[in-house]
Order: C-alpha cells, then sequence, then structure tokens
C-alpha cells in the first residue's frame, strides 16, 4: 500500500509554484516561525524586488524546503485542571468558593436556582465555548461591582500553577478546554461553524493569510505614502501645454516630454528678452484706445448729420415760400371771415368781436355743444326751452338767433379755410420746434477733427449749422405771430457733403483694425507665458520627475497588490482539509452518533471561507433543526461537539452543562456511558440539575472503574453557589446517609435544648422523615445487594446469590420503618403526641446503623 503524501510536503509542492518572496517565507513558517516583524519586513523587500518595486540587492539564497516521510504527530501535553477557585462578580454566586476537578470525570449537581448557570457562564467566558457567555452582576446588591473573575490552577508537570481569568485569558491553557451547553446546541445546528480548533500543519494557512494581511497593510502604506499632492499646479496659471503636462502629472506622464518642456536654453532667454520688449513697444502705440476714440467721432458724425439734414430739410426755397404763403393766406381769410360774420353780429354789441380770442371762444363753445348733443338724441342746441351753455338761465328768441349765428359764422367758408389754415401752421409750428438743435464749433472734438482735416469745411459747415439754426427760430417766431417779422432764408445744401468725412472716418478706423495688435498682443503673451513657464518648469524639473516617478511607482505597487488575494490560499485549504480532516470528521461524527443513538441522516455541509473551513449540520440539504425533533437535535449538536474534540489533538478537557435535556431514558444511558468512556481519554466535567443523570454517571464510573469526583452547588439561606463535597440527599448511599443523620442530630439537640416545643416538633418530623429513607436505601444497598435500585434501568440478576435474609434483619426492618413512620403521619389533636426526645432518637440512628453492618456488603 502507498503510503499518503505528508500534509507538509504537499504544501511544500505548493509553495514551490510562487514566486521567491512567497516560497521564502512559506518555508519559514512552515518551520515553525511565527509572523515576526523581522519576517514581515523580509518578506517585503523580496515581495518589491519580485515585482521591480526596487532592486534586487546581492545574490539570493537558495530555499531547502524540509520535507518529512509521515506527518508529523502533535506532541501531547499532560495538562490537567485541577481546581476552580476565587470566583468573584458572577451573578449572585458566593464568594470564596472552590472546585475540585479529578484528572479523570468530575461530576456536578447543583438543582434549580443553586447557581450552575452562573457556573458554567463563566466557563463560556474562560475558555473555547459556543455557548451563553451573558454574565450579569448581582442584581440584588446596591454596592460597585467589578468584572468577573476567577482563578483556575493547573498543572503540566511537577508544580501545580494558577492563572488568573481574564487577565492571563490569552494563555494557552484557556484553549485547551471547551464548553458545551444548551445555547451551544442552537449555534451549532443554525450557523455555520468554525472548527475550534487548528488541525496540526493547518497552522500553516491561518500565518501565511495573517502575513498576507500584514505585508499589504505595509505596502498600501507606502503606496500612500508614495503619492504627495500635487503642489505643482499653483504655479502654473498660463493656459498651455506646460500647464496641461503639471496638472494631470501621475503615474500616465511622459518623461521624456516634461524633460523636453522643461528643457531652458539660453536661447530661450534671449528670445524672452525680445518678446517682452516687442510687447512693449505695442502697448505704447495703443491703438485699441485710438480706435474707440475714432469709433466715437464717426457716431458724433453720422448723429450731426441727421439731426442738422432734418433741419435743412426744413429750410428749403419751396420751404420758406409756404411758410410765407400760409402767413399771407391767415391774413386773407381772416379778413373775409371778419366781414361775413362778425357784421351780422355788430348790433349786439360784443366786446372783441372778431378778435383771435373771441373766434377761439366760438369754436371750442361749438364743440361743447357738439357733446351735448350726442346724449340728447341729436337733439340741435339751441332749441325751444335750453338753457345758456353757461350762465344756464332760460335762451329766449334774441339769444337762440345769436347762437345760431356764432355758428353759422363757423360755417362760412372763409373762417372754414381760416381754420384749416391755422391748423398747417400748427403742425409746421410743432415739426420746427421739435427739430434738435446741432452744434459744431470749436468746442466740439467733431469740428477738431473736421477742422484738422479739412478747415475751409470745417468752416462752411460751422456757419450753416450756425445760420440754419438762427432761421428756424425766426420762421417759429414768424408762424406763431402770423407775421413776418423776421427775415426767412432758405438754403440749398446737404450734409450729404459729410459723406466724405464719414468715409475718410470709417477708412482710418478700419485701418487701425488692420493693424489692431490685439492677436499680436495675445501670441506674444502667449509666447512670453510659455518661455517663463518653460524657465520655471526648469527648476523644478528634478522635483517633478521624482513626483512622477513615486506614482508610477505606487501605480506599479497597487497592480502588485493582486499577489495577495487569499482565493489561492483559501482554496488550498479547503482541499487539503477535505483530504487529511473533512473525511476524518465525518467519520467519527458519524461514529458519535452510533455512541448515542443520534438520527444517521445528519451530513455535515462544509465550505470554505477566508482562512476557515466552516460546517453546518444538515438533513437532505437542509439545516438539521428544521427537520429533527428537540432530543434528535441535541443529540447531534453533542456528536458534533465531541467530535470536534476528538478532532482536536490539544484539547485536555471538556464541560458539559446538563447534556441530557429532552432526551428519553435510553438516550440518557447512552450519554452517561458516552461521557465516562471519554473521561478516560481527557478530563470531563459534567453540570447536572438531574439526579437521576447524577447517578447513571457515577455508577457508570463505578462499573467501568474510572476515576471520578462529585460535588454538589447549593443556595444556602438564598447565598447560591455554595459549594458542597457531599452528594444530595438523595444519591448519597447508607453510610452516607447515616453521617448526615448524626450531623443533623447534633442541630435536632440544639433544637431540644432550646425549649421551643414547635421548632423541635418540626425538626424531628423532619429528622425522622430522613431516617425513614435511610431505612428504605439501606433495604436497596445491603439487604437486596443493589440487585433492584431507584434510578437504575435494570435488575441486577448476578448479586442474587448475595442476598441472606434472616428474621433478624426483617425484625429490625420493621421495628425501624414504624418507629420512623410514626413521625411521619398526621395525628388526632386530640392525642396531642409528645415526640421523641434527641436520646431516643439516636437509638433508633444506632439501630439503621447496625443494621447496615449486619448485613454483609453488596
Amino acid at each position: 500500500m502507498i503510503a499518503e503524501t505528508p500534509l507538509k510536503n504537499k504544501i511544500i509542492s505548493w509553495i514551490k509554484d510562487y514566486d521567491y518572496w512567497f516560497q521564502y517565507a512559506g518555508n519559514l513558517l512552515l518551520e515553525g516561525e511565527n509572523v515576526s516583524d523581522a519576517l514581515v519586513e523580509q518578506t517585503y523587500q523580496l515581495f518589491k524586488e519580485d515585482y521591480s518595486l526596487k532592486a534586487i540587492e546581492g545574490e539570493r539564497d537558495e530555499i531547502v524546503f524540509n520535507e518529512i516521510a509521515a506527518d508529523e504527530a502533535a506532541v501531547a501535553g499532560n495538562l490537567q485542571l485541577h481546581l476552580i477557585k476565587e470566583i468573584e462578580n458572577v451573578n449572585a454566586l458566593a464568594t470564596g468558593q472552590s472546585i475540585t476537578i479529578d484528572p479523570n470525570l468530575t461530576i456536578i449537581y447543583g438543582g434549580n436556582g443553586t447557581g450552575k448557570s452562573g457556573y458554567v457562564r463563566l466557563l463560556n467566558n474562560a475558555f473555547s465555548s459556543r455557548g451563553d457567555k451573558q454574565i450579569l452582576p448581582n442584581v440584588f446588591s446596591d454596592e460597585a461591582q467589578g468584572e468577573p473573575a476567577c482563578k483556575f490552577t493547573f498543572q503540566s508537570a511537577a508544580t501545580p500553577y494558577d492563572l488568573a481569568y481574564p487577565l492571563q485569558k490569552s494563555n494557552i491553557e484557556f484553549s485547551q478546554y471547551s464548553v458545551f451547553d444548551t445555547h451551544s446546541i442552537r449555534v451549532l445546528l443554525e450557523q455555520d461553524n468554525k472548527l475550534d480548533f487548528t488541525p496540526i500543519g493547518f497552522e500553516f494557512f491561518e500565518k501565511v493569510l495573517h502575513l498576507y494581511e500584514v505585508v499589504k497593510t505595509k505596502l498600501y502604506t507606502e503606496i500612500k505614502s508614495n503619492r504627495p499632492n500635487n503642489e505643482f499646479e499653483k504655479f502654473f496659471v498660463n493656459d498651455n501645454a506646460i500647464k496641461n503636462a503639471i496638472i494631470n502629472l501621475g503615474a500616465k506622464s511622459n518623461e521624456e516630454e516634461l524633460k523636453a518642456l522643461g528643457t531652458y536654453t539660453e536661447g530661450d532667454a534671449a528670445k524672452l528678452v525680445e518678446l517682452i520688449a516687442k510687447l512693449s513697444e505695442l502697448k505704447a502705440l495703443d491703438i485699441p484706445k485710438r480706435i474707440a476714440e475714432l469709433q466715437k467721432l464717426l457716431s458724433q458724425l453720422v448723429e450731426l448729420s441727421s439731426k442738422q439734414q432734418a433741419i435743412l430739410d426744413c429750410l428749403k426755397q419751396v420751404d420758406i415760400e409756404h411758410y410765407k404763403s400760409l402767413i399771407a393766406s391767415f391774413h386773407k381769410f381772416q379778413e373775409l371771415a371778419k366781414q361775413e360774420g362778425v357784421k351780422s353780429l355788430e348790433d349786439f354789441n360784443i366786446e372783441s368781436l372778431g378778435s383771435n380770442e373771441w373766434k377761439e371762444f366760438i369754436r371750442e363753445s361749438k364743440n361743447y355743444a357738439s357733446a351735448i348733443e350726442l346724449n340728447r338724441d341729436e337733439k340741435i342746441y339751441p332749441s325751444d326751452n335750453d338753457n345758456c351753455l353757461f350762465c344756464l338761465q332760460p335762451l329766449a328768441e334774441k339769444e337762440n338767433s345769436l347762437i345760431n349765428s356764432y355758428w353759422n359764422l363757423l360755417k362760412s367758408e372763409a373762417e372754414g379755410e381760416l381754420n384749416r389754415i391755422i391748423q398747417v401752421i400748427r403742425e409746421l409750428e410743432k415739426k420746427l420746434k421739435g427739430q434738435l438743435p446741432v452744434k459744431f464749433d470749436e468746442t466740439t472734438t467733431i469740428f477738431e477733427y473736421v477742422n484738422i482735416s479739412d478747415a475751409p469745411f470745417a468752416s462752411k459747415w460751422k456757419d450753416i449749422v450756425s445760420s440754419s439754426e438762427t432761421e428756424r427760430q425766426n420762421i417759429i417766431s414768424n408762424l406763431v405771430n402770423r407775421s413776418l417779422e423776421f427775415p426767412m432764408s432758405h438754403f440749398a445744401v446737404s450734409t450729404n457733403e459729410f459723406d466724405t468725412v464719414i468715409a475718410k472716418l470709417k477708412a482710418a478706423i478700419e485701418d487701425l483694425f488692420q493693424k489692431n495688435p490685439l492677436k499680436e498682443f495675445e501670441e506674444l503673451e502667449k509666447q512670453i507665458q510659455f518661455l517663463t513657464d518653460k524657465g520655471l518648469l526648469n527648476k523644478l524639473l528634478e522635483q517633478v520627475l521624482i513626483f512622477v516617478a513615486a506614482h508610477k511607482w505606487s501605480a506599479k505597487a497597487e497592480s502588485s497588490a493582486s499577489a495577495f488575494n487569499p482565493r489561492s490560499i483559501t482554496i488550498k485549504q479547503g482541499e487539503l482539509f477535505s483530504t487529511h480532516i473533512t473525511d476524518k470528521y465525518t467519520e467519527t461524527f458519524n461514529i458519535e452518533c452510533r455512541n448515542l443513538n443520534a438520527p444517521s441522516v445528519v451530513q455535515i455541509s462544509q465550505k470554505n471561507a477566508k482562512g476557515s473551513t466552516l460546517r453546518k449540520l444538515q438533513v437532505a440539504g437542509v439545516v438539521a433543526n428544521s427537520v429533527l425533533s428537540e432530543g434528535e437535535q441535541r443529540a447531534i449538536s453533542l456528536a458534533d461537539f465531541l467530535t470536534e474534540v476528538q478532532m482536536n489533538p490539544s484539547n485536555k478537557g471538556v464541560f458539559f452543562d446538563d447534556p441530557i435535556t429532552s432526551q428519553d431514558h435510553h438516550r440518557r444511558e447512552r450519554i452517561a456511558e458516552r461521557l465516562v468512556e471519554l473521561a478516560s481519554q481527557k478530563q470531563v466535567i459534567v453540570f447536572t440539575h438531574d439526579i437521576a443523570f447524577f447517578i447513571r454517571l457515577k455508577i457508570a464510573a463505578e462499573t467501568t472503574a474510572t476515576s471520578y469526583g462529585f460535588t454538589t452547588i447549593r443556595n444556602i439561606g438564598g447565598n447560591p453557589g455554595v459549594i458542597s463535597p457531599d452528594l444530595p440527599w438523595i444519591a448519597q448511599p447508607v453510610k452516607q446517609r447515616i453521617g448526615t443523620l448524626r450531623d443533623r442530630l447534633v442541630r435536632l439537640k440544639k433544637i431540644e435544648q432550646s425549649g421551643d416545643d414547635d421548632e423541635y416538633l418540626f425538626a424531628a418530623k423532619s429528622w425522622y422523615g430522613l431516617l425513614r429513607e435511610g431505612w428504605e436505601r439501606a433495604v436497596e444497598e445491603r439487604l437486596f445487594k443493589g440487585v433492584v435500585e431507584r434510578f437504575l434501568l435494570g435488575v441486577q440478576t448476578q448479586k442474587l446469590k448475595k442476598i441472606v435474609i434472616t428474621d433478624e434483619l426483617l425484625d429490625a426492618i420493621e421495628k425501624g420503618m414504624t418507629e420512623s413512620s410514626s413521625w411521619i403521619h398526621d395525628t388526632a389533636a386530640g392525642l396531642n403526641p409528645t415526640p421523641p426526645n434527641t436520646t431516643k432518637a439516636e437509638a433508633e440512628l444506632n439501630n439503621l446503623n447496625d443494621f447496615s453492618n449486619k448485613c454483609v456488603p453488596a
């Protein structure tokens, strides 16, 4: 049969496929070295060399792997737990207590409310456990309480030693004991559980993963330090190739391009001086300012030409003649109107008759009368019974005739034409007054400009502008006064003569635009800025290149960080775990299920996680607790726990808290036998509140000659957690019960001496009840030699031949049971019996002792 390749050799073969840095570190870890600072630093340097993050320094040593011929087994130590003591601040547990631990089996009985759960929770915190770790302070105490604490006495050599929890919790001894309680059952059933130990050889993977994390952290720390902030941007503000290069400095920067941009020669310096001088010359010309000035002049000239032409358009010869004609017509028709209508009104003695004011009054009165007529269904005013428009007195015939004469006057042809002429004159007045005056003389910049280029032209138009304005004012006065008082001359010129001046001005502006240095300014400034930035970059080039090199290194280093992906390690760990652990684990689990009569349909589902192998109990792919009964769930959880501690070579002991909860009597017996069997391999400590299970463990240990110890946890006077080395009464054999009765007899005597009759009666009845139970246990144990005992599942028929029954023994039993029973039952009040004194009680106890001694022990 071909021997299986040792685990270490398989790991070595796998390591050899990796880079030098991993082979170097992996070999040291395989040989037992821990992940020290020195190993981390050396591994990191080798990693950087392998990934060209630094130059290789010197010759590399050849890595020599030490393969083995067979798996190395762990050397089992002889560690034992001797004592649990000095418990403090755990619930309300009594202080100053200690529990002695047997080298094989320790049975600890505690009823409800005795503090058993407090001890178990402490152990869950101190040792390896998935159980309930919640420790509460004493809620009944107002005093300040410290952290839960305890001491454990261990021994692995000649001298025992103490370790304090939690101060020394990190010591390896605390990892070599495991605890199983009800809470552990839920965790084992419902969750993915990591093995509570690292199988021999597999600690390599945990070390490697730890090394990975530490080296990767070191790498990223250096990456961060090699990614400085770009402090160069603030020096380069001009938009050019240099600024773009500086802004984008980083891992992708081209060093050769940067060097080219940062090379500043003497020719560049001379060129910069030349460009600065040329720019100064252009600035001195100040062409933009001159263009702005000429554009303003052009705007003013165009405006002047337009306004002046509007005035001239009113002063043409035809216009002057028209004005004169209107004034003459006004006087003509004014006279005709006066002749046609005014004479008919002379008999009325009207003041200012025929005057312009009077005529204006008549016209407005007619307008008012016409407005009134619109509101009286167009009834003509004046009509019969109308009133005067002004005095509101009734109109007589004479007044009606006068008003109609007014209206007829307005209707005459001469008067109508006169009104038309007046309207035309008014419109012309308005037009002429609306013309804006123009100023063209030495006080204006436009005159100054024109005068420089063409003085006669400027002088001519200065006179035209001035005289035309005078004529405009004369015409306005004549029209207003309806007279020819002021002379009115015409003008036959046009401001089109300014077109030549305007054209020259536009040409001058265009010429300046053609000479506009803005583009040249921009180009010169760009060249100057570029050469200036080039000179600055030349000074900073070394620092810039260092910056770029750092970022390129960081980018390269970051890409190499993928080497620390733990996936390949986890996969290899899972592969080797399946070969070396999973099959063995499953085999052991199945054996434990058979030992405990647990369901055989349960499978262990395992998967790999980062640095761990997780397992879950399933039935047909479904979580076990959703399929199995509560008793079956607890059984397979216990089987899983027993498998784990057996697979852990460093485990030296296990604690159990009521492992038979929800189990029938058959499985309880199996569990008791299995724990006693396990106690021959490692320390087993069982906490239970089930007296029957307590006795089963005790009998199983005695039957297999397994060393065991026992103790009880009691609640005395409301003070839980008191440790007593005595068995509970119900589990005590006859000899111990007789001892307990003697102790209680001492207390009974003290009560008797106190003289309290009622208290003595109660105590005596209780003592006699225990005496009766002592006789019953004597019959089971001594007379029947243990053939039939309570809490045992079978009858010990082989002990029948040891039974000896005599009349003397039967009489002793009858007498003892009668005496003890007399004080158990209630009696009639009228009898008022007196309880036996302690002298009689002591005699009855001696009778039990004599009977016990006369029976030959089984």
